[in-house]
């Protein structure tokens, strides 16, 4: 049998399947060969999904043309980091008190930044991606970081995405125990991912409405094969009626699981 998990956050789909389990009549050595690919399998995956993590939360919680992409710089390198973090949490809090005001919801997500693009040192700053309101938020955004100057622009997505901005945000490797982002606690999460067994011979195939960007696959091991799908949903009517008959058929195997789960027990009985 094989593993399939499907990811759905916004535009952004994502599907894994993998060999899970062991095949009848196996010997050790091939026990041993199986568990190896799986093992594989699953760390390749999760790479993956750590990749797309935070375009799964921007796909989920902004929207290109509405909200800002904004940068926040010291006038003055900062003499400590507690200067520098108090700095940062009351830019918050006035911002958080303006869109209450306005009756919105202030949802962000930042990123700490120390060098530039090619990786030279700098003076410490921060992008931010946020809500917008449509008024006067420049001059917002200004007021309420006293700490330096603001460059804010409108929110954009690439060939209709958001891994580049995703891809630029995350272009400095952060120190141990360093987080690469923070975000406000109030961003939406995505919806469950769907996770059912297949067939062994079943391959992953690119749902309807579905336009890829990358997939990864190992087809040639005998002892197990995975299948990564990363793609930008294109046709929405076309990947709905996909998707509602992939939660269907999840239902179904969960039923068929409890069922199976009963009969052993009523067996032991």
């Amino acid at each position: 049998m094989q593993a399939k998990k499907e990811i759905r956050a916004g535009r952004l789909y994502i599907q894994a399947t993998y060999s899970a389990g062991m095949l009848p009549g196996m010997r050790p050595a091939e026990r041993q060969q199986r568990q190896k690919a799986q093992s594989e399998a699953k760390r390749k995956i999760n790479a993956v999904e750590r990749q797309y993590h935070l375009v799964q939360l921007f796909e989920v919680n902004f929207k290109a043309g509405r909200d800002l992409f904004v940068e926040l710089s010291f006038r003055d390198e900062p003499p400590d980091s507690k200067t520098e973090k108090n700095a940062v949490a009351r830019f918050h809090r006035r911002m958080k008190a303006y869109f209450k005001k306005k009756g919105r919801e202030y949802k962000y997500i930042i990123v700490r930044e120390t060098h530039n693009r090619e990786g030279q040192a700098v003076r410490v700053h921060y992008h931010l991606v946020c809500t917008g309101t449509g008024q006067r938020m420049r001059e917002m955004i200004q007021k309420c970081w006293d700490a330096g100057g603001v460059d804010v622009r409108t929110l954009r997505d690439a060939f209709g995405g958001f891994e580049d901005t995703c891809r630029y945000l995350l272009k400095e490797r952060k120190e141990k125990n360093e987080r690469a982002f923070r975000t406000s606690r109030n961003l939406k999460r995505p919806e469950e991912p769907l996770r059912r067994r297949i067939r062994e011979a079943e391959a992953g195939e690119v749902p309807p409405g579905v336009e890829v960007i990358r997939m990864d696959m190992n087809g040639s091991n005998p002892y197990g094969r995975y299948t990564i799908i990363v793609g930008r949903i294109v046709d929405l009517e076309a990947f709905d009626r996909y998707w509602a008959k992939a939660k269907l058929d999840r239902r179904r195997w969960e039923e068929a699981q409890n069922w199976k789960r009963y009969a052993r027990q009523k067996r032991r009985n």
